[in-house]
């Protein structure tokens, strides 16, 4: 998930093994079958809570990743999870650490991430005591936020000092220093998955009322494979080269990502990373990452999302003045070398407890 983060923990302390699996193939598919709906995204979202979002998929999972945990016994100190949807070793007498940007909790009660709400109270009783048994066991839970923290300590029960607020990095290639310049319409919008979660739909709405007051905007949609076809919009679909991702948040005069569902959106650390103003909704921990780095709108509010995109695009000595500040937040604290001496610190604490 973090190649940066995981190169530091190469770098310092012998890794035995990097396990992870998703659920065996005959679930899988019987899922696929159970969950038959239509439309086709209505059925994605159902098969997806079947195999990622059920105790029964946590119990799978666990158990398969703890038959490939078994083939290093005795060769290993301690186990970190990038998450809590199983827990292999959960069972052993080892040191264990997690590392996480959310939790069921807190994606349960987001009216808009429908694949991650329960359908009983048994059901969520069952998955928040299988999830919040790896966070009460952990010797530290990482995580990127106040906001995820203040869950994980209210909702699981997780003495707070053992919740460490390390933070979220930039990806690779983003902390290279540049002169920044704004041309007063470029927006750029990078959003991998479900468009509509992501605020997609309710940014296509604010450009329309963008454009008409300033018909020379563009919108960069980078992300998603199939968009209804708008004047000033370019899809760049999905773009794995990360020096055109690094070019294109690099040109934006402001970058935006209006989402519904997302807590520690990375993409806006990149945009930070590279003195790009954001423009985000208000929801999870995005208002606390961006900080002075840009504005917020509230969330599902096109209009609004809108006028904060054409306060940016009309003044570019406020986008300048927020771009100088994101680029400082970013070398103060959203990069890894900052988050990783917290966790080596916290680390290094836990395993000698």
């Amino acid at each position: 998930m973090f190649p940066p983060l995981l190169q530091r923990f190469k770098d310092e302390f012998d890794i035995v093994s990097v396990i992870g699996g998703e659920l065996p193939t005959i679930y899988r598919w019987m899922f696929l079958l159970r969950s038959f709906r239509l439309p086709k995204d209505a059925w994605y979202r159902e098969w997806r809570r079947y195999v990622e979002h059920t105790p029964f998929s946590f119990r799978a999972v666990t158990k398969k990743l703890d038959r490939e945990l078994a083939k290093y016994e005795g060769k290993y100190d301690c186990i970190l999870f990038f998450g809590a949807m199983s827990a292999p070793g959960y069972h052993l007498n080892k040191k264990m650490f997690v590392f996480t940007d959310s939790c069921r909790w807190l994606s349960s009660r987001n009216q808009y991430d429908e694949s991650c709400h329960f359908r009983s109270e048994h059901e969520e009783k069952e998955w928040l005591q299988l999830e919040g048994n790896v966070y009460r066991s952990a010797s530290r839970v990482f995580v990127g936020s106040d906001f995820v923290k203040n869950a994980i300590v209210d909702a699981y029960s997780v003495p707070s000092k053992r919740v460490i607020v390390a933070g979220l990095g930039a990806g690779i290639g983003f902390g290279e220093h540049y002169e920044k310049h704004f041309d007063g319409r470029t927006i750029l919008y990078i959003g991998k998955g479900d468009f509509e979660k992501k605020g997609g739909l309710i940014l296509l709405k604010a450009f329309e009322q963008v454009r008409r007051a300033l018909p020379d905007t563009v919108l960069h949609v980078v992300g998603q494979e199939r968009l209804p076809v708008l004047e000033g919009v370019i899809s760049h679909g999905f773009v794995r080269d990360r020096d055109r991702i690094v070019a294109l948040m690099r040109s934006a005069h402001v970058f935006t990502l209006p989402s519904l569902v997302d807590r520690n959106p990375i993409t806006i650390l990149e945009a930070m990373a590279t003195a790009t103003p954001c423009v985000a909704s208000d929801y999870g921990a995005m208002p606390e990452i961006v900080g002075d780095a840009g504005l917020i709108a509230p969330c599902g509010d096109h209009e609004k999302l809108a006028e904060s995109l054409i306060k940016l695009l009309t003044n570019t000595p406020l986008a300048t003045r927020l771009g100088v500040n994101g680029r400082q937040r970013f070398e103060k604290k959203y990069n890894w070398d900052s988050i990783w001496k917290t966790m080596r610190s916290e680390l290094l604490a836990g395993l000698h407890e």
